[in-house]
């Protein structure tokens, strides 16, 4: 049994929230002007506000208008965001709509996240209470999934994890596998930037656990919920617009590499065997650097008289990346070197539709070609959809 087809698996795109997700799913008698809902700002478009105040564009860095002929196509203004619903392309809030762009581009599945909260601005907010915010992210859990459910298979939808509370997070996880149709969950890599136990804290054992159970991947999106750091009024003033995006979408996969070294060096990775991660949307340029830096220093420092459970099994930080974390590329060139190195299992191939510096139309052909279509067919499959089939728990059709 063999894919009938030259198919591709899209191990990253997002959904733009609609203006009724919350405020259609939570109280307002209990929670007030916490709820997000969208407000119009004379002039400048529409934004999300929380407690009555403005947190981000409405349409969290996408920049998709409809052509001529309906297909998407950068807005007039690029790099500037499409700032309304009326002038987005429908597709960045559609799952109808998005399946038909699918087609068109000729992918089989899309993986789904979110604008806020895991990859843009904090919805949920550090300062609300933990009640509150769990109700919120049940919310867009609850959305994303019948979002999806116009292609189901197809669309796979990305759950978000509470990071505010172990706990919390331990039962969400629980809910969604009873539901079930979810293909990942979403968490921050930087918990200790939200106020909370470093990945490395054993406070987070119970959830890995419930992750591992649930044979849900986690994934750490760059942003981490924490995009207010890299890019804000101070910033804009002074660098301008293009300069501070330019900087903060460079910048993020740095970050992620923290994350991934925080990871490598946790023990959860011999702990979980059987878990997987995903370092999403930040390329793996400086992850070849960050495993060799590690195998060297994981050596020389004798990590495993201080960790025993490294010992168990003799592997080295390279190693678990092979196993279970994994990464992507939307224009990096992917040679035979990368593949020694990071494991031809651990790449997977995205588009960042709608964003900033995804990929449409003619640029996806033209992009896999120059990416890895240098190498044999069967990496090339392996890259285009194998790999991220397999993460995320998709059944492509195959011929008889």
């Amino acid at each position: 049994m063999s894919p009938t087809a030259r198919f591709i698996v899209d191990s990253d795109s997002h959904v733009v929230e609609p203006k009724d997700l919350w405020t259609s799913r939570m109280s307002k008698a209990k929670w007030g002007d916490l709820i997000p809902e969208v407000r119009s700002v004379k002039g400048e478009g529409e934004f999300w506000f929380v407690n009555g105040q403005r947190l981000w564009d409405v349409n969290g860095a996408g920049v998709m208008a409809s052509g001529a002929d309906g297909k998407p196509v950068r807005n007039a203004d690029y790099p500037q965001f499409v700032n309304t619903f009326d002038e987005m392309h429908p597709a960045e809030y559609d799952g109808k709509e998005r399946v038909k762009v699918l087609d068109e581009y000729g992918i089989y599945a899309a993986a789904l996240f979110p604008n806020l909260g895991f990859v843009s601005a904090d919805v949920y907010g550090r300062g609300n209470p933990s009640e509150y915010k769990t109700e919120a992210l049940r919310a867009y859990n609850d959305h994303i999934l019948e979002w999806a459910s116009a292609a189901p298979g197809r669309l796979l939808p990305m759950a978000c994890l509470p990071y505010w509370d172990a706990d919390a997070a331990v039962a969400e996880i629980e809910r969604l596998a009873e539901t079930g149709g979810y293909h990942g969950l979403v968490t921050t890599g930087m918990p200790q930037l939200h106020s909370m136990p470093v990945l490395t804290s054993h406070y987070w054992d119970d959830m890995w656990a419930a992750a591992q159970e649930s044979g849900l991947s986690i994934n750490f999106h760059v942003g981490g919920g924490n995009v207010d750091d890299w890019v804000n009024a101070e910033r804009l003033e002074v660098e301008g617009f293009r300069v501070c995006f330019t900087r903060a979408i460079t910048g993020g996969p740095q970050f992620a590499g923290i994350t991934l070294n925080d990871l490598l060096m946790s023990g959860v990775l011999p702990r979980y065997p059987r878990l997987k991660f995903v370092m999403t949307e930040s390329g793996f340029g400086h992850i070849t650097f960050c495993l060799e830096a590690l195998d060297y220093a994981f050596k020389k420092m004798e990590v495993w008289k201080d960790r025993p459970e490294f010992e168990k099994d003799g592997m080295l930080p390279s190693d678990y990346f092979k196993r279970q974390v994994y990464a992507n590329f939307w224009f990096e060139e992917v040679t035979p070197w990368h593949l020694e190195r990071l494991g031809e299992n651990n790449l997977m191939f995205e588009t960042d539709f709608p964003h900033t510096t995804s990929i449409i139309g003619d640029e996806i052909p033209a992009t896999l070609e120059h990416c890895i279509g240098n190498l044999p067919d069967d990496l090339f499959q392996k890259l285009a959809w194998e790999n991220a089939a397999k993460v995320y728990n998709v059944d492509l059709p195959v011929s008889s």
